[in-house]
């Protein structure tokens, strides 16, 4: 029986994890998901905006593609239907590109459950290639930076552009980041010089990178990955993707774990079976 264990069939490890990740699509329950205090941060601050300015204005960087969908886009999804939510103005901007389809789609999904209209409570300007130099453009002269939208409306005309002029005028500024150019970006060449209010969101992989920053107060808060996207959602009311993709990583993380401690404990036994052997 040990000896079967210890040689056990990579294929049937592959096997439970697979049914590890399929169980939960089948059978529906509920996690306890407690939002984490970087996360409660950034929703406090949009309500604190709200509290504060009848149509305050947040920007969010959308600095993500495609290969981060899973992770990022059902955070962006919750952070626009906050915002949405709470009569806030919306001004997205994206340094990666390959991602229009991906943002566009975010805001339509998040503005339907609001009746939020472009032009008028949000607009997305598209991709603009520059990194830092965009990011001090935008600091020194936001329509300048951005005259047209993703559609090639002139933005100067919007009523959600009333009051812009300078990365200074936003009540916010929120970077949903995947990699570089990004957070690390913006603190360099914005936060540092324009002195905004400024809150993260990122993939799970990169996200101890972004706690330093956090610490040292340049970010006042911090999505991390699906399950920070997913702490959002439940803070919002609205348990969406993130909630349900947290199912079947939970369940496999277990499978995984128990793997792991399966596979020690045979190992261990294994020694100590061959020390005592004469």
């Amino acid at each position: 029986m040990k000896a079967w264990l210890t040689n056990i069939d990579r294929r049937l490890i592959y096997l439970l994890v697979g049914l590890g990740a399929a169980a939960p699509l089948l059978v529906s329950f509920d996690l306890p998901i407690k939002a984490t205090p970087p996360v409660r941060a950034v929703y406090d601050t949009v309500e604190e905006i709200a509290r504060k300015e009848a149509r305050g204005v947040v920007l969010i960087s959308f600095d993500y593609d495609p290969g981060s969908e899973a992770e990022l886009q059902p955070m962006a999804r919750a952070i626009l239907r906050h915002c949405f939510r709470r009569n806030l103005r919306v001004v997205g901007v994206s340094h990666w590109p390959g991602n229009t389809d991906l943002v566009e789609e975010a805001f339509v999904t998040a503005a339907s459950d609001s009746g939020r209209k472009p032009g008028q409570d949000y607009v997305f300007m598209g991709f603009k290639t520059g990194g830092g130099a965009l990011v001090i453009d935008m600091g020194q002269d936001f329509p300048g930076a951005f005259p047209k939208d993703v559609r090639g409306n002139d933005t100067r005309t919007m009523e959600v552009m009333q009051g812009i002029r300078s990365l200074r005028d936003f009540d916010y500024v929120i970077d949903l980041a995947a990699g570089t150019p990004g957070i690390e970006t913006w603190i360099a060449y914005g936060q540092e010089r324009y002195r905004f209010k400024m809150g993260g969101g990122c993939t799970a992989v990169i996200a101890p990178d972004q706690f330093p920053f956090l610490q040292a107060g340049q970010l006042n808060g911090l999505i991390g990955g699906l399950a920070g996207a997913a702490e959002y959602e439940v803070l919002i009311g609205k348990k969406d993707e993130a909630v349900g993709g947290m199912r079947p990583q939970s369940v496999v993380h277990v499978v995984v774990i128990l793997l792991i401690a399966t596979g020690n404990l045979f190992y261990f036994l294994s020694r100590r079976k061959g020390t005592e052997s004469p």
